[in-house]
This record gives C-alpha cells, sequence and structure tokens, in this order.
C-alpha cells in the first residue's frame, strides 16, 4: 500500500511556496533574512515531523523561534567575551 498522508517535509514545502509573493517584495537584506528562517526550518524537518499537527505553521514557527533564540544567545555570549 502507497502513503496516504504526505509527510511533514512535502507539506512545508508546499506552505514555502505559497509563501514566494510574500518574499517577492522583501528588500534585499530581508530576503537573506527570510531564506535564512527558512533553511532553519528546513534543518529542523525531524523535530517539526515529531507534532501531530494537522498544519505545517505551528512546527515552522517553532523551529524558526528555535534558530532566533540560538543566534540572540551567540550574540549575547560574544558581546560577554569582548564586554
Amino acid at each position: 500500500m502507497g502513503r496516504t498522508v504526505s509527510t511533514w517535509r512535502d507539506r512545508i514545502e508546499r506552505r514555502i511556496e505559497s509563501w514566494i509573493l510574500f518574499r517577492r517584495v522583501l528588500r534585499l537584506s530581508e530576503k537573506d533574512e527570510f531564506d535564512r528562517i527558512l533553511k532553519s526550518i528546513r534543518n529542523r524537518s525531524s523535530a517539526c515531523g515529531m507534532l501531530p499537527a494537522s498544519d505545517v505553521f505551528e512546527p515552522a514557527i517553532l523551529a524558526a523561534l528555535v534558530d532566533i533564540s540560538l543566534r540572540i544567545s551567540k550574540l549575547e555570549e560574544a558581546e560577554e567575551k569582548n564586554g
């Protein structure tokens, strides 16, 4: 029997495709940051797939928040070392 439910990765890729118009109107520097967020979501696809969510948005936001938090922590650590 074939798989009847799309993988989380397939579903998030379809959602990302729907965000193309949003990305198109961002400034160049914002596009780079948006792409970084999308990459962080893709990198955490295993964790995101563990949530029994019917909508991929919630796990995607959680993955993005983890990435943003890690980036802030690294900046704070660098500031403390240089401070």
